[in-house]
């Protein structure tokens, strides 16, 4: 792969390339071909539609393109309009005649070693952000950062030579990739899932590959427990004896949910949290001897993570006191590209200023109280729709949940829950709000019930932007606000 694409098509140190693939031994043949020729992968979310490719594009300025032939007609419409790509590679079929068919490169006859010397700073991938707060954001990554989450996420979950990692959630996002990352150092096996779509398959997975390991997000470990309250899933029919971690994470775990699991499942569970900027998942980790210990806790940073919570001035806070979460490591990105701006916003003297507010307690656990950007001010209060969220999911009939704050004209902001119910399950606003009342503060209490399906992204995080523009325009006015203004 490295080779070809040096020989044939003048890939040199430094040259960006778009890479849009579903989970695939090709997906991970073509990145690591890329990065050895010091070149810049630039993996893309398979749910980006045109104009996210095209923005990607305008970005980094891609030399060559690889995509999955299932993306084509997504693709091709772009072409005229992608004016730096000089080569498409084609995974999968039909190629179209202009395209590269990657056939072509697994028979390259050149198998020599093509690795290009680099420096430990050297940028190695592009990675662009979920987009749960916004617009895409191109964050840039060096070699040694790709080498101290192998490091840190290896030494912090106990990854062996003879371990086995079931992976299922897409390999663009960084949890994905970079949980994985120790697995390859080590030398260890990675079983990987083309596609996702129920239970069951990650359990016959586990068990037919003897998984060791696996990382679930929450709308996955909810689709699985359901399962098997149903009796559509019956654990006692797999052999899951190799089984011994699950991490879960990319957002805040409800305590019911994280109580599910230990006491369901035959392996050790811990709660995970990390962010793209910081290296991906694993930064901070709540092991499975404190989990239900301490409820709704994140844990402690792992290893060569340092952390505190600070106050708006960057002042460290005591425990119990909310404010963000700040934390420096090897393993962070080197910044936003081409946005010096954006990112001095973001790393200031070395640390990196989440946008998450938390809190610790006595014994030094971080706790998750919600992102800054999705605080509700209601009344002159602070609300944290991560606390309102965890309560509703204690509901029986409560399958998903999202709380965003909608406009009122006497108290600004009041909470509207979006409220998913289980299939077969009827409930009422009334009964929503009568429930909430008899665990919350008044003040903290929906004021709204819409029942719908909650929107969330490929790796289960709550898409709260958008649910705010469909739920209340408010996303869009701020939008137009910012065209005015300049």
């Amino acid at each position: 792969m490295a080779n070809y694409l040096s020989t044939e098509l003048g890939v040199r140190d430094g040259d960006y390339v778009m890479h849009l693939q579903h989970n695939s031994l090709e997906w991970l043949i073509t990145y690591y071909g890329i990065i050895k020729l010091g070149a810049v992968v630039v993996p893309l979310n398979f749910r980006f539609v045109g104009s996210d490719i095209l923005y990607a594009a305008e970005v980094c300025h891609p030399k060559v393109f690889i995509l999955g032939a299932e993306f084509l007609p997504v693709v091709q419409p772009l072409r005229q309009r992608l004016t730096t790509v000089q080569a498409y590679i084609c995974t999968g079929g039909p190629v179209p005649e202009e395209m590269i068919d990657y056939a072509t490169l697994a028979a390259y006859p050149n198998t020599a070693e093509a690795i290009v010397e680099v420096e430990d700073q050297h940028n190695v991938a592009m990675m662009f952000t979920s987009g749960t707060t916004g617009q895409p954001k191109p964050v840039l990554f060096s070699h040694s950062a790709l080498n101290h989450t192998a490091l840190g996420n290896g030494m912090s979950y106990f990854v062996q030579r003879d371990d086995n990692y079931v992976f299922f959630l897409p390999l663009y996002h960084s949890g994905t990739m970079f949980l994985w990352a120790p697995f390859y150092a080590t030398g260890a096996t990675g079983t990987l899932l083309r596609e996702f779509r129920e239970p069951q398959w990650i359990i016959e997975a586990i068990a037919e590959e003897k998984g060791t390991d696996t990382l679930f997000v929450v709308p996955v470990a909810v689709g699985l427990l359901n399962a098997i309250k149903q009796g559509t899933l019956n654990l006692s029919a797999y052999d899951l004896s190799a089984w011994k971690y699950l991490e879960i994470g990319a957002q805040p775990v409800p305590f019911e949910v994280m109580k599910g699991l230990v006491e369901t499942l035959p392996c050790q569970v811990s709660n995970i949290y990390g962010i793209t900027e910081g290296g991906g998942g694993g930064t901070f980790n709540l092991y499975p001897g404190d989990v239900l210990r301490k409820p709704g806790s994140i844990g402690k940073p792992t290893f060569g993570v340092e952390g505190k919570i600070v106050d708006f001035h960057g002042n460290e806070l005591p425990h119990g006191q909310v404010g963000e979460l700040v934390f420096r490591t090897d393993r962070m990105m080197k910044g936003y590209y081409k946005n010096p701006e954006m990112t001095a916003e973001v790393l200031k003297d070395g640390w990196l200023y989440t946008g998450d507010l938390l809190k610790t307690d006595e014994e030094g656990f971080f706790y998750i109280v919600d992102r800054k950007k999705d605080m509700i001010s209601s009344g002159g209060e602070n609300i944290y729709p991560v606390e309102i969220e965890a309560v509703l999911m204690e509901h029986p009939k409560i399958d998903d949940v999202a709380c965003i704050g909608f406009p009122d004209a006497r108290l600004v902001e009041a909470v509207l829950a979006i409220v998913q119910l289980k299939q077969g399950k009827a409930m009422t606003e009334d009964e929503l709000i009568g429930f909430a009342k008899s665990k919350l503060a008044l003040y903290k209490v929906p004021r709204r019930v819409i029942f719908d399906q909650v929107m969330r992204n490929p790796t289960g995080k709550l898409m709260k932007p958008q649910m705010r523009e469909k739920y209340t325009g408010r996303q869009e006015a701020f939008r137009k606000l910012d065209e005015v203004s300049g």
